[in-house]
């Protein structure tokens, strides 16, 4: 897979993996024996200390309830107690065959019918083998019973595992339907489904599991890649061991409008934080004194020298953060956009310094910087005219424009593109983001639940890390910063074939990480943008030293903490 990523697939992609392993000549209860023992061994791990308790799963009448019954006969043969509640007899081939396999295995009295009382969960844990992920809508019946014995067990603290989707949740969009199962644990097959990402509150702890697709999971669809540890660390870009600071990359941080010094120097320290070797700032005058004076590891400088820092200077330019609004934030916006543009035929002097004084030997073309957009600038360039000039600039240099929602709404009109359905349908956001990006010429960095990083070409990455504790002022700010040190770093170190989007989508996953960090406790009132600017070194250290994965998994997303 591209980067070791896992697929993140609507219901119907999914399917189509699926169909084409099969066709390629993987046999179709192979792949449900494989569903089945992986998440036995799962819950295995998971729970060792519950199952003398027994564990309870209940089925349901598709492939997802012949998972079930696999899990069931795995269990079984380890010596587990286990009691399977039946929401409707199997009424496809391998479902059929995998409750066999469960009858061989389990006592004629392990076997139960949902009736219309809800029965009592008494096993150390339940599996949810009810509904899969074709299912949409409402749930009725015995299914509808049996979700109500998941949730009341999850209600009393015993452990619920989800195979695949939790029932009642739209594995494409992540709706979730009245009655729906709460599960600790979610053992997703092959691929991540789209709406388990909008979904993290009822999910719980997110495994996927690998069940034998091999290359048929990377089908030519609009399947985007999951970001995690795992596939990002080798996007990062390298610090060589005789590293200085000029060869770290540089930053040049674009705003601080009066009463605003804040926003540029969280964007500044966000840059420091993650890599980069020297940070400038170009700020309003009434601001130098303030931002100097909280962060005097990075020199402003004068608006003045604002065109030639951006041509002979930066690495990557941080433009937005605290800027403003106004006419005067506009020229400077047009100003850093027409410097980035012109660097193209920029020529830098090498000059040789000897007894005579100095002569000019040579000259060499440099690169544009990479540009970041944030806050201010996105909304000054939500325009047609403003669109023309990203689409100019984006096919020079790698530029990244870094939403929130409605921002991101602004410049969506700007483009002709619907954002209509962007609040919470994963599938239906990446869509918007990759219209945009395509239109913009662009990286887009829509931020959201999850942040959807979207390149030009189409591709696409799902970064599902976070928190409630990035939702304060400056957190934003402090993203653009991270987004500028991993573009520096990247370009200074050459960083070859990896694409603009995959660097942002390796600046939004150790944001997002930071954020969890910063709410380690639990506790998001309290929790500052000071405290996720300082847990950055922690998420770096993750990135780079990524936790090993079970035999069988291929990513793993912790619980969302509300």
């Amino acid at each position: 897979m591209e980067f070791g990523a896992a697929r993140v697939t609507t219901a119907r992609e999914a399917a189509a993996r699926d169909a084409a392993a099969i066709a390629a000549g993987t046999d179709g209860f192979s792949l449900m024996l494989q569903a089945g023992t992986v998440a036995a061994a799962e819950i295995v791990r998971t729970v060792p200390d519950r199952l003398a308790h027994g564990v309870d799963v209940l089925v349901g009448s598709g492939n997802n309830g012949g998972d079930g019954y696999v899990v069931a006969a795995q269990l079984a043969r380890l010596g587990v107690a286990v009691r399977v509640f039946v929401a409707a007899p199997p009424r496809t081939p391998d479902a059929q065959r995998a409750e066999r396999l469960a009858r061989a295995h389990l006592p004629a009295d392990a076997f139960r019918t949902l009736a219309d009382d809800v029965p009592v969960a008494r096993g150390g844990s339940v599996v949810d083998a009810l509904l899969g992920t074709g299912a949409t809508g409402a749930l009725r019946g015995s299914v509808a019973t049996g979700a109500a014995m998941a949730r009341a067990a999850h209600a009393r603290g015993v452990p619920v595992f989800a195979l695949d989707v939790p029932t009642g949740v739209d594995a494409t969009t992540g709706a979730v339907a009245d009655g729906h199962v709460h599960a600790h644990h979610t053992i997703t097959f092959g691929t991540c489904k789209a709406g388990l990402l909008a979904a993290r509150d009822v999910c719980g702890r997110i495994v996927i599991a690998d069940i034998g697709l091999g290359s048929h999971v990377e089908l030519a669809d609009r399947a985007g890649l999951l970001a995690d540890a795992a596939a990002l660390r080798t996007v990062v870009p390298p610090i060589a061991w005789d590293a200085h600071k000029g060869t770290r990359g540089r930053v040049l941080v674009v705003g601080g409008a009066q009463g605003m010094a804040g926003a540029a120097q969280f964007a500044a320290r966000g840059a420091l934080t993650s890599g980069a070797g020297l940070v400038r700032a170009v700020v309003h005058a009434d601001s130098a004194r303030a931002f100097q004076a909280a962060l005097p590891a990075v020199v402003c400088a004068p608006l003045d020298a604002l065109e030639e820092l951006v041509h002979t200077w930066a690495h990557a330019v941080v433009l937005g953060p605290g800027l403003g609004r106004d006419a005067g934030a506009r020229a400077v916006v047009d100003r850093v956009l027409a410097a980035c543009r012109s660097s193209d035929a920029w020529h830098v002097l090498t000059t040789v310094r000897g007894a005579r004084g100095s002569l000019a030997v040579g000259a060499s073309a440099r690169r544009a910087p990479a540009l970041v957009l944030d806050a201010d600038a996105l909304v000054l360039l939500g325009t047609p005219t403003g669109i023309a000039a990203l689409r100019d600039l984006g096919a020079r240099t790698p530029v990244v424009l870094t939403p929130h929602a409605g921002e991101f709404a602004a410049l969506a009109a700007a483009c002709d593109v619907s954002s209509s359905p962007l609040q919470r349908d994963p599938v239906a956001r990446a869509d918007a983001a990759r219209a945009v990006a395509t239109a913009t010429a662009c990286t887009v960095l829509l931020k959201g639940t999850p942040t959807i990083c979207a390149a030009p070409d189409g591709a696409a990455w799902f970064v599902p890390r976070g928190s409630a504790a990035l939702a304060t002022g400056g957190t934003g700010d402090v993203l653009a910063g991270v987004l500028g040190a991993v573009f520096a770093s990247a370009r200074d170190a050459r960083a070859g074939d990896i694409t603009p989007v995959a660097h942002a989508a390796l600046a939004a996953w150790v944001h997002g990480v930071a954020g969890e960090c910063a709410d380690a406790t639990g506790l998001v009132r309290g929790t500052t943008v000071d405290d996720v600017v300082s847990a950055l070194r922690v998420a770096w250290a993750q990135v780079l030293a990524p936790r090993a994965l079970a035999p069988g998994v291929l990513a793993e997303l912790p619980s969302a903490r509300a």
